[in-house]
């Protein structure tokens, strides 16, 4: 009984295992737009069809969605009802490319990056490099270069560049480092006719780029999170923006209260890791 319980469940899981590949395929399949969020589905039916071929025998396709349905990789594209007759995968909300794994361990560990312990515990544990949100800034500058023999990042002021890897400790030196980054990221220039904001000029460009829907995603998602931090500092600077500053602040897990050595820490983190994001999703493309 218990060895028969146990082929089940490992038939459920290379279902699962399954399914996630096939997801990412279909996400790799769509053309990226840099005008808009591509619109990425999977019916049902194909979905079952497919994981049957990958799986080599019957598959059980509403508990394959129902194990969707229940997983953080994959949950937010699962509708309330995996058993409708027009159910459909919505592939459209994040990559599934780190899930793509052969084995449980494999998946285990890329899924531990998505849920494990929040950022502002990791800080605690993990030493802070105060320079390397200057060196991701350089990175992305190199980058960008290599391939398109241009400087991402121009005019950029050796004091703001040295001011990011000050600590905050007051309420004044945070609004003072965040505006020192924005500052910078107000510099990139992508030789754009497009007459939108540079972070959103920086997303397109990254959209007519990158041709792997995964790695493009990666790419746009940073750059959200970058216009995040922007969007926090122009509320410090301007109390028409506040409550958009609040929710990016929220989007972002930082504080805006309390202690401002650990919520500059916190940006500079997250400013950093979007950066080498753009960065590696960008090294795809050199030759």
């Amino acid at each position: 009984m218990r060895r028969s319980l146990l082929k089940i469940g490992e038939a459920h899981h290379k279902a699962k295992l399954a399914a996630v590949a096939v997801g990412y395929v279909r996400q790799r399949q769509a053309l990226p737009s840099p005008l808009a969020v591509q619109d990425v589905r999977l019916a049902a039916e194909d979905l079952d069809v497919a994981v049957a071929e990958r799986t080599g025998g019957h598959v059980d396709g509403y508990q394959v969605r129902f194990m969707l349905q229940r997983e953080p990789a994959t949950w937010l594209g699962i509708p309330g009802r995996p058993s409708s007759a027009n159910w459909e995968w919505d592939l459209s909300r994040a990559s599934l490319r780190p899930y793509v794994v052969a084995t449980g361990i494999e998946y285990l560990t890329a899924l531990e990056q998505l849920v494990g312990l929040p950022a502002t515990a990791q800080a605690v544990a993990t030493p802070f490099d105060p320079l390397a949100l200057a060196r991701a800034l350089d990175h992305l500058d190199v980058v960008w270069l290599a391939i398109t023999k241009n400087r991402l990042l121009r005019r950029r002021s050796s004091a703001a560049i040295a001011s990011l890897a000050v600590p905050a400790n007051s309420g004044e030196e945070f609004e003072a480092r965040c505006s020192a980054l924005a500052d910078i990221l107000s510099t990139i220039d992508v030789r754009s006719e497009d007459t939108t904001g540079v972070l959103s000029k920086l997303k397109g460009e990254l959209a007519g780029r990158i041709t792997d829907p995964g790695e493009n995603a990666r790419a746009t998602s940073a750059v959200d999170q970058l216009r995040d931090i922007v969007a926090m500092r122009a509320g410090q600077q301007h109390s028409g923006a506040a409550p958009n500053a609040i929710r990016a602040a929220a989007r972002l897990g930082v504080r805006l209260t309390g202690d401002w050595e650990q919520s500059w820490t916190q940006v500079s983190r997250i400013a950093g890791h979007a950066v080498y994001t753009i960065s590696d999703a960008l090294s795809t493309q050199l030759p």
